[in-house]
């Protein structure tokens, strides 16, 4: 399973209609809070995150992440990443940073690798 946080769900709802005929299954959410709620509840594959959400950031996640030794491999989804922003990222864990939008066949291309899965 992989997690996607991203306050546009269409992220979500079009990385689902992709990986329908693979053994994925892909959970959203919308905020940092029920990102973290999440992480704490189960083990994921990875996670496909935006850095800009409605409440909290994705640095939230990211702190939360370090702070709980959690191991996941992390996508960044963003509009805007200017480059001071992209050296914070902890290059351990953030395998892949993609500006949006981003073509949701290649996004789930990416998500079949973090997970394993062959294409």
């Amino acid at each position: 399973m992989v997690l996607v946080v991203d306050d546009d769900v269409t992220v979500a709802g079009d990385l689902r209609t992709e990986l329908s005929s693979h053994q994925v299954q892909v959970e959203s959410v919308t905020d940092a809070t029920a990102a973290i709620a999440a992480l704490n509840a189960q083990p994921y594959c990875g996670l496909i995150l935006d850095l800009v959400l409605e409440k909290g950031s994705g640095f939230d996640v990211l702190d939360h992440i370090v702070k709980n030794r959690i191991s996941i491999p992390i996508v960044v989804l963003t509009g805007k990443l200017p480059s001071y922003v992209r050296e914070m990222l902890d290059a351990e864990r953030v395998k892949l940073v993609i500006p949006k939008p981003v073509e949701p066949r290649l996004l789930a291309a990416i998500v079949l690798g973090l997970c394993g899965i062959p294409a």
